[in-house]
């Protein structure tokens, strides 16, 4: 997804993520239409949605801006994805749901 624009890569990965403009809009707590208006590049949204879009699709801000990833990201997805290689469906959706409930727990200290 290098080379594209951040509605570009709004819309792919709302694509990957299998959701329509409304379910994207109701999930990050804006209009449908300005959702449209920044897949299709009429639109530059603020930061405050830039970090809720990257939060919706677990990507970095600076990636969701840039079309890059860190170092230290590339490294991370690198470790997750030889972790979950090869696994049942079964059990990859059982770590998530450990991971979820681990990171919960630590919001929940502050």
């Amino acid at each position: 997804m290098k080379g594209m624009t951040l509605g570009k890569r709004v819309r792919e990965l709302r694509r990957k993520a299998g959701i329509t403009q409304l379910d994207l809009a109701c999930r990050v707590n804006i209009s449908e239409s300005y959702i449209a208006l920044i897949e299709a590049d009429k639109r530059n949204p603020g930061m405050d949605v830039i970090s809720t879009l990257a939060d919706e699709f677990h990507v970095s801000v600076d990636y969701l801006v840039s079309g890059k990833t860190s170092e230290d990201d590339a490294l991370m997805l690198r470790e997750w994805t030889s972790l979950i290689k090869k696994r049942p469906q079964k059990d990859i959706e059982s770590a998530l749901k450990i991971v979820r409930t681990f990171f919960e727990c630590l919001d929940s200290r502050k």
